[in-house]
Order: structure tokens, then C-alpha cells, then sequence
């Protein structure tokens, strides 16, 4: 969806149901977001992922990072307003949702697209990345071989803990604490190597429209793939991980929304 097709006013909001004291901080619960759609003018509709999106809403209201995701790996089609859940998705602050969500429902925020990847395993496809996928040793300090190929030829190929790859909404993460690149949307997905047994090593950006494969080449121990926030499975050595863009999801963006960069 593009903002020129996007409406002038929001008349159904779709609210991810969690409990009302999910992260303790004092944040607005379901029922408290629920009561400030209401006061802005729109029907809210409160209910699981899968749930809200077999409805038809102008947009949906997810909380943390987790609420995000939720979304994600259903490919959702309908637009998200994030709140508290980082500056890769230009999140709105919690304490700014008085004032966010009668803007947002006013049709003052914008829909912004975020890369999302899919990835396979050995040619059978294990899920979705919004953030980030890592290749990683299931047991601490025991480092491996990566390889890591792009449009065919080889780009890299290194002994570390790991490897984590990061798309522009997720560089502010892991892959920033691993001295990687924060990157800008749109600009490709970064790849570094994480705790890498080198004095000196690289990072890089590549082009997922372009064809990127992981393998680990040799292991002193089982190797893991994380995506996201969730444990994959295990990949055995020479087994192809490929990356490939996936669609996009579409998060609401305005006045109150975070700054992309750190």
C-alpha cells in the first residue's frame, strides 16, 4: 500500500490483545489503547494476529517488538503502528500514544515499507526475517567456519562464533553490536561476522534481490540459525542458507515516531 492510495481517515483499528501489564513499565495495556481509538473517532477491534488480519481494518496497533513480528511472519497486508518496538521500525513511544493515535487515525501518518527476507535451509524454507537472522555455535566460545556468497561468487569467507545478517530495520541490533553498520532503508541487508577469530575482519552490505547464500564450512560444534527472536533449527556443514527478499511490511509513520537513526 502507498500513501497515494492510502485513506484520509481511519475508521477500524485492529489492537494485538495482550495482557495489560505485559512489560511492567506502566505502559497502555489492550484495554486502555482500545478506550483511546474510541475517543478518537474509530472502531477498535481487539483480538490475536491471525484474528485481526482475517478482518478487514485500516491499520493495526502492535506493542514491543514481539507485536511486530507477530505480523510479519504472517505476511500482513494491512499497516502496523508500532509502539515501542525500536527505531528500525520507527516505533512510537508509549508515553506518545495520547497524541499518536488521533493523528495516526486523522490520516497524518504515512505508510513506510521494510524489507522482509525469506529464508531456506538446504531448499526448504524455515521462515521469515524482519530483523535479523544469525548463524551461531549452540555452544558458547566454540567458533566455526562461514562462508558467504553473493550473486554466485564468493564474498567472504571467515572462522567466528558467528554470523549475523540484518536487514535495515534490524541493523540497529545484533548486528550493531557486532560493529556493523547501521543501514538506511531500502540500502540492502549487512553481514557480519560475530566474534570473529581475526585482528582485523569486515562487515558488508549485499543485495538480497540479488541471490545471497550462507554454508558453514566446518564447525567444532552444532551450528543454529536464529530467526528473529526464535530458534530456527540446526545446519549442518556445507547446507545452503539462502536469502531472499520477501515482501515488505508496512509501518505508519509521523510526527511522533522515533528517528530511524540511533
Amino acid at each position: 500500500m502507498c500513501p497515494d492510495s492510502y485513506p484520509a481517515a481511519m475508521e477500524s483499528i485492529g489492537i494485538l490483545a495482550e495482557s495489560d501489564d505485559a512489560d511492567g513499565r506502566g505502559a497502555p495495556g489492550t484495554s486502555a489503547i482500545a478506550e483511546r481509538v474510541a475517543a478518537a473517532g474509530a472502531e477498535s477491534v481487539v483480538g490475536d494476529a491471525e484474528d485481526l488480519l482475517d478482518r478487514s481494518l485500516d491499520a493495526v496497533v502492535a506493542r514491543g517488538e514481539r507485536g511486530v513480528l507477530e505480523f510479519a511472519r504472517r505476511n500482513a497486508a494491512v499497516p502496523i503502528l508500532p509502539v515501542d518496538a525500536g527505531r528500525g521500525v520507527r516505533s512510537i513511544p508509549a508515553s506518545a500514544l495520547d497524541a499518536a493515535l488521533p493523528a495516526a487515525i486523522d490520516g497524518e501518518y504515512e505508510p513506510r515499507e521494510r524489507t522482509v527476507l525469506a529464508l531456506t535451509v538446504g531448499g526448504e524454507r524455515v521462515g521469515r526475517a524482519a530483523f535479523d537472522a544469525m548463524l551461531v555455535t549452540e555452544e558458547p566460545a566454540k567458533i566455526s567456519e562461514y562462508a558467504v556468497r553473493a550473486d554466485g561468487e564468493r564474498v567472504a569467507r571467515f572462522r567466528a562464533d558467528g554470523v549475523v545478517l540484518a536487514t535495515p530495520a534490524g541493523s540497529g541490533g545484533y548486528g550493531a553490536a557486532a560493529d556493523g553498520p547501521v543501514l538506511a532503508p531500502g540500502t540492502g541487508i549487512s553481514v557480519v561476522p560475530v566474534a570473529p577469530f581475526a585482528t582485523t575482519h569486515d562487515h558488508w552490505v549485499l543485495d538480497p534481490e540479488r541471490g545471497v547464500e550462507f554454508t558453514v564450512e566446518r564447525d567444532e560444534g552444532p551450528v543454529e540459525l536464529l530467526v528473529d527472536d526464535r530458534r530456527c533449527r540446526t545446519v549442518p556443514p556445507r547446507t545452503p542458507v539462502t536469502v531472499a527478499v520477501d515482501g515488505s511490511l508496512s509501518v505508519l509513520v509521523g510526527l511522533h515516531s522515533k528517528s530511524h537513526w540511533p
